[in-house]
């Protein structure tokens, strides 16, 4: 009946499969918890690998660093059943009916779920992810339903086996980044709508500016990489607003101009990331310059 398929790097996910595991005997359904360690520290390794010896549950092991594409199709691999859970290692079940929310929708191909956030704010040099997941992540299934494919994200998603074994994800794509888009856009390819509920996973990432400011940058290298693949049929700035914004500049020819503004007005944005306070307005011009310099 059920995979639940989490890649873990240098995360402690023994609450986590705790819960899940206690929710999916509950139900008394046949089930599997497939753990798939991506080369982490040691001592998260120390930490998790005990759970091999949990009933329904598997621990596995990689000593190099597959990256985010290939270590969930290792896992879908692997997986016994007809259905794939696939969520982040770094989150938490909040509800009691999370894995009864995901049956109820079923019949279906694909089906996500959500983001939730702790409602207290993290500390000053960790505030911009909290700050950026409040803004962009939690929306509700039906506003995420408006646009299904543009807004499917990987942290937290039912797929059915079969489905994910014509799909997959392209392991080309390295580091943090827009996996998801590119695996939205094959879905759509095949014909498969992704249904989104309200069936949230709370996200506990606590994550360094300066960490999440370099995941940024990989994720905009890998957007470029996508532009590359994907058909002539898609636009790609109909699912991204940050290259919708680069082709208007590109359409005016005043890249040249904001790569200018950029240059003289960095140092005043970065300086705002960094504080108690970021503004999301100001990560989207940090983005936009970025990928202006990018496109140079």
């Amino acid at each position: 009946m059920l995979s639940i398929c989490i890649a873990i790097h240098n995360w402690d996910v023994n609450q986590l499969v705790k819960d899940l595991h206690k929710q999916a005997s509950q139900l008394g359904i046949p089930f599997e918890i497939l753990l798939l360690d991506d080369a982490s520290e040691y001592d998260y390794q120390l930490k998790n690998a005990h759970l091999d010896y949990k009933d329904n549950v598997t621990y596995l092991q990689s000593y190099i660093n597959l990256g985010r594409s290939k270590v969930r199709n290792t896992l879908a691999a692997k997986a016994r059943y007809e259905y794939l859970l696939f969520m982040d290692c770094d989150t938490r079940v909040s509800h009691k009916d999370y894995l009864k929310k995901y049956l109820t929708a079923l019949p279906a191909d694909v089906v996500s779920g959500g983001y939730e956030y702790r409602k207290r704010r993290p500390r000053k040099d960790c505030i911009l992810r909290w700050t950026y997941g409040y803004a962009r992540e939690v929306r509700p299934a039906a506003e995420r339903n408006q646009h299904p494919n543009e807004s499917f994200s990987t942290f937290n998603f039912l797929i059915k086996k079969k489905i994910f074994e014509k799909v997959k994800f392209n392991e080309t794509l390295q580091g943090y980044g827009h996996e998801d888009t590119l695996f939205g856009l094959e879905l759509e390819d095949h014909g498969i709508i992704v249904k989104h509920i309200d069936n949230t996973l709370r996200h506990e990432v606590v994550c360094p500016t300066k960490t999440f400011l370099q995941q940024t940058e990989n994720s905009i290298d890998n957007l470029l990489k996508i532009a590359e693949l994907v058909k002539p049929t898609h636009s790609l700035e109909k699912s991204i607003a940050l290259l919708r914004t680069y082709q208007k500049l590109k359409k005016l020819r005043i890249v040249w101009l904001y790569r200018l503004f950029y240059k003289i007005s960095k140092k005043i944005i970065l300086k705002n990331l960094y504080s108690a306070r970021p503004k999301i307005r100001l990560f989207d011009l940090y983005k936009l310059g970025y990928l202006c310099e990018k496109r140079r």
